[in-house]
Order: C-alpha cells, then structure tokens, then sequence
C-alpha cells in the first residue's frame, strides 16, 4: 500500500507558519499595550504630584512666575494624559484585531488538524484491511492447496 498522503499539508503548513506570526503580532500588541499604559500611568502620577504640591500651598503667596509655571506644567500633563488615554484606546484595539486575527488562523490550523488525522486514521483502516485482506487471501490459497494436495492423494486411479 502507498504511503499517507494528507494532499493539504502544503496548506496545514503555511496556515501554521501565519498562526505563528499572528502570535509575535499579538504579543506585541500586548506590549504596546503596556507600553500605553505606563506612559499614561506616569503622566497620571506626574498631574497627582503637582496637585499635592499646588495644594500644600493653598494660603501661602506664590510669585506669578511660578503659579503660571505650575499651570502650564499641569495644562500639558492634562494634554499628555488624553494623548495617552486615546494612545491606549489604540493599541487596545490593536490588541483585540490581532487577538481575532490569531483565533481565526488558529481555528483554520485546529480544523486542518482534525481533517489530518481523520485521513489518517482512515488510510489506517483501509491499510489494515488490506493486509487482512491479503493475508486471508495467502491462508485461503494454502488451504486449498494442502486440500487439493489431501484430495488427489487420497484417490486412487483408476
């Protein structure tokens, strides 16, 4: 019998090569994620600190120079922070599109998969039979030979 044969195996493989892909591509989109996350974080933490020292001089006289740099320290950071918070917005869109792209590829490979080892099994089968079948074949055709060898022994002629 011929050897297995899966005729989708050029496919299996390039789909499993675009799964592996799509996961890199996942991964860094979560890191840029992260990445988004952290920058908005440490913007965040920057605003809180300027607020507590704003407010550790709530009564006290503050030169005009410093109160107009505090307020466009704080304006900027506000800027900072939406920049960042739309940053993330992105990249977590970003994630979500590679996270869908990555479980479509990964159902397609899943499904080749399955297809493979069913064909495989299949082809088990039909190999099995085929060697019962011709190994029934060869015990048949010894049988018939060592009966036909019992059967003309046994007469006499006449």
């Amino acid at each position: 019998m011929k050897q297995f044969e899966f005729s989708l195996d050029r496919l299996l493989k390039v789909k499993q090569q675009l799964e592996r892909l799509a996961e890199m591509e996942q991964l860094r989109a979560r890191e840029a994620v992260e990445r988004a996350r952290t920058n908005l974080k440490e913007f965040q933490d920057q605003l809180c600190r300027v607020a507590e020292q704003l407010h550790s001089s709530v009564g006290q006289a503050m030169p005009p120079f410093q109160w107009a740099s505090v307020c466009e320290m704080a304006d900027r950071l506000g800027n900072s922070i939406r920049t960042s918070e739309q940053e993330v917005a992105v990249t977590e869109q970003k994630l979500q599109v590679a996270a869908q792209e990555r479980a479509q590829i990964a159902t397609e490979v899943e499904a080749l998969t399955n297809l493979r080892q069913q064909q495989w099994m299949q082809w088990r089968q039909d190999a099995q039979k085929a060697d019962q079948d011709r190994l029934d074949e060869i015990g048949m055709r010894q049988w018939q030979a060592a009966r036909g060898e019992t059967m003309g022994g046994s007469q006499s002629p006449s």
